[in-house]
């Protein structure tokens, strides 16, 4: 009995790793043909470019040596010096090499009409007889403004060699593919039973893909870890599909107002192109609502940033007490600018692992919040102290506060309650809070049933 019901697990293993096998091996075998290929048409092209430049060489000296009567016996040239297109072609088809020897004044002393000098190695191709005829070829300019000009057909070496390696690769595929078929047929026999169940899962999932996961029951270890990486799956997919729709409608909806008052007052701009002071306060005007929209987009890379975790890497050891009063009594004079009192409360030497930028930017965001947010004359506190769990930060102000239905959705992107929509903002300061409360492993709550919003973290502490 035992042996029955680990066949299909040990069978399923040894296919999945006898496929794994071949492709690794076919791909190396491939990549293998195609590196040797390209070394070899590398070669061919090195030889031609050799060849070339001993003929040019051999070309200016026997001109300078002899003149141009020598090169033109040398080449076979007395009878043509000068050849047109056609013969050019010609020539090309039966392999030899052509070239345009020209003065200084751009005169033809021999060679093919219709070469035109092109500075430096180069490839080009030709059409003769409905024939494709690629060249190499190197045009070299003199001090005294003379030019050369040489072009040598490639041939069909490089071309047979890639024709070799598509046919060789060819037979390699179709040999894999035979081995895959094989092998997909002998698995199929023994866990046919377990994918089709978990096709018909997969079939009942696919119609309601939000609320419904996979069941994990199947005795082959392979579909067990197939069918948690599919739920794990669906789960990232529905939170990206949730996301993506609430960051589609933030963006829409914060973008659209400013990029529209922005395109008015380019409107306004082109009426009063004559009157400076209005121009001026148009342009001033534009560039306010520009520098929110780049706001909106700095924040929204901030907040992938840190999503992302790659700024847990370079954490040290803070003096959390340090960084929050140092932040808090910076923004004291701003709270009393807005007739507005901020009490501050912090115990000495609270330390945790972390980034002190982000929690600087963690308690101005707090503070910022409840700057806007709170009414005039209002009371807002910072208080951090320790406890068991840790160090607990709250930050709170006296009013209006968030309904209790909204605490969960203030934190998403974007999010922005109707009371909100008049006040400066884009909806993400929360969303960047709680990203780094959970890249330092801390929480954060909303508490419930106040006057006005509080806030409280729990940070964990590291010793000094």
């Amino acid at each position: 009995m035992s042996s029955q019901s680990n066949s299909p697990k040990f069978s399923n293993s040894i296919f999945k790793r006898l496929s794994l096998g071949l492709a690794l091996v076919l791909s190396l075998t491939i990549i293998a043909l195609v590196l040797l290929s390209m070394l070899e048409i590398r070669n061919v092209h090195k030889e031609l470019r050799h060849e070339i430049n001993e003929i040019s060489q051999e070309v200016i000296q026997l001109f300078r040596a002899e003149g141009r009567q020598a090169v033109l016996e040398e080449y076979d040239l007395l009878e043509q010096p000068r050849f047109d297109y056609d013969e050019m072609l010609s020539r090309f088809d039966h392999g030899d090499i052509v070239f345009a020897f020209r003065s200084a004044r751009g005169v033809l002393i021999t060679g093919a009409t219709e070469l035109e000098f092109t500075e430096g190695w180069h490839k080009k191709e030709y059409l003769f007889e409905e024939e494709t005829i690629k060249v190499i070829g190197k045009g070299t300019a003199f001090p005294n403004g003379a030019t050369m000009m040489i072009q040598m057909p490639l041939g069909g070496e490089p071309a047979e060699i890639k024709e070799k390696l598509k046919r060789t690769i060819l037979i390699l595929l179709i040999f894999a593919l035979f081995l895959l078929i094989s092998f997909k047929w002998l698995v199929a026999k023994y866990i046919d039973s377990a994918v089709s169940g978990l096709t018909k899962q997969i079939d009942e999932v696919a119609k309601n893909p939000e609320n419904q996961r996979l069941s994990i029951n199947s005795q082959s270890q392979e579909l067990h870890q197939l069918a948690s990486s599919l739920n794990k799956m669906l789960d990232e997919v529905s939170t990206a599909h949730r996301n993506m729709q609430t960051m589609s409608v933030g963006i829409a909806h914060d973008l659209k107002t400013p990029l529209a008052r922005v395109a008015y007052r380019l409107q306004l701009m082109q009426q009063d192109i004559d009157n400076k002071p209005i121009l001026s306060e148009h342009i001033d005007k534009a560039y306010d609502e520009l520098t929110g929209i780049v706001a909106t987009f700095s924040n929204m890379i901030r907040l992938n940033e840190i999503e992302s975790g790659r700024r847990k890497s370079s954490f040290v050891n803070l003096n959390v007490s340090q960084i929050i009063h140092d932040i808090a009594e910076s923004y004291q004079p701003v709270f009393e600018d807005q007739m507005k009192q901020l009490d501050i409360s912090i115990v000495d030497n609270v330390r945790c692992l972390g980034d002190a930028d982000l929690l600087n930017q963690l308690v101005s965001n707090l503070l910022e919040n409840a700057l806007v947010y709170s009414e005039d004359n209002a009371k807002v506190w910072l208080r951090l102290q320790s406890n068991a769990s840790g160090a607990l930060l709250q930050i709170g102000d006296s009013g209006p506060g968030i309904p209790n239905h909204l605490h969960e959705q203030v934190f998403d992107r974007f999010y922005r309650a109707d009371y909100s929509r008049g006040k400066p903002g884009n909806g993400l300061g929360l969303s960047i809070v709680k990203a780094i409360c959970e890249l330092h492993g801390a929480t954060i709550t909303l508490i419930p049933n106040q006057a006005g919003a509080v806030f409280d973290i729990t940070i964990p502490t590291q010793s000094t």
